[in-house]
């Protein structure tokens, strides 16, 4: 299997290596953003694409307020993503599910923020996704993208589903959310994308 594919659903020993690569070296630029921007107390928080769940911990260790979901469609990072969240999950505060994210397991309206990080390029309907993604924010919900943001015209760049920040506010004002914001000076090569409901 291909590194793409690797990245896409991390499988075998590969992936088992890779998910642990991933929670060592890319957690912190997401921890980054959030040490200025932690959600409020009591928050209901879903990450998509959770890899091995060291965000999970992360923000599990910062508020014990949290009730946290993860996400992926990966059987070897979701066994990850359960095994350095043990205690949490332990604690009724962590549920993690093997899954699609055109079916999200979760009741409609229930949560205050959705995150997904360096995973929305793989999804294999983004419209359909980000409709799903919708549905289980409550009113006042949040979804917030984190991307890499590859120069036109490179390999990776050929690859990304959402090509520009324009594909990003018209897929996601598509699917309903109503305020679309794009940031990309604060961390160069990167895409910070926040979709607000109302």
């Amino acid at each position: 299997m291909g590194l793409e594919k690797q990245g896409a659903k991390p499988t075998g020993l590969i992936g088992r290596i890779i998910g642990r690569m991933m929670n060592r070296y890319h957690t912190a630029s997401y921890v980054n953003y959030f040490q200025n921007n932690l959600p409020p107390d009591n928050s209901k928080i879903l990450d998509i694409g959770c890899g091995g769940g060291q965000f999970l911990k992360y923000l599990s260790n910062e508020n014990d307020s949290y009730m946290l979901y993860g996400l992926d469609h990966s059987n070897e990072m979701v066994k990850l993503a359960q095994k350095i969240n043990f205690e949490i999950i332990k604690q009724d505060r962590l549920n993690i599910y093997q899954g699609s994210v055109i079916d999200i397991p979760i009741e409609d309206s229930i949560l205050n923020l959705v995150t997904a990080f360096e995973t929305v390029q793989f999804w294999p309907d983004i419209d359909k996704s980000f409709t799903e993604v919708l549905r289980v924010l409550n009113k006042e919900g949040n979804f917030l993208i984190i991307n890499r943001y590859p120069p036109e015209g490179s390999k990776w760049w050929r690859i990304a589903k959402l090509k520009s920040d324009k594909d990003y506010q018209q897929k996601l004002q598509l699917a309903g959310f109503s305020k679309v914001s794009v940031d990309m000076s604060t961390k160069k090569g990167w895409i910070i994308v926040n979709a607000i409901i109302n």
